[in-house]
């Protein structure tokens, strides 16, 4: 939350290259979205509680995506831009897509 709500003129320079920003924001989505599935996986559940829980933390991160985006019309020097929604929604499904893939795996990650 503090990420994307800091006001615009305390976050700090990014460097000029194109995309950047919508990178950050994918960064940010996978690894909150892989650490809400390492925090509440449950040790061996049954195939449909895994289905369940896997999307559960895809829709919060969409919801979650939208709702700090529709925040940052209302703090200083932000603005409201659908592609960082997509850039979140991408990263968080990106984060799903490698914590159920590492723990198809059984890595020591997850």
């Amino acid at each position: 939350m503090y990420a994307t709500l800091t006001p615009g003129k305390n976050v700090p320079d990014m460097p000029k290259i194109p995309g950047i920003d919508k990178a950050i924001h994918f960064i940010l989505f996978a690894g909150l979205v892989f650490l809400w599935s390492r925090v509440w996986s449950v040790p061996k559940p049954t195939q449909g509680k895994k289905k369940k829980i896997f999307l559960n933390y895809l829709v919060f991160g969409i919801i979650f995506a939208i709702f700090t985006e529709m925040l940052q019309c209302y703090v200083p020097n932000r603005s409201f831009d659908y592609m960082d929604i997509a850039a979140n929604i991408a990263g968080g499904a990106s984060g799903m897509i490698l914590f159920v893939y590492l723990n198809y795996k059984r890595s020591i990650l997850v």
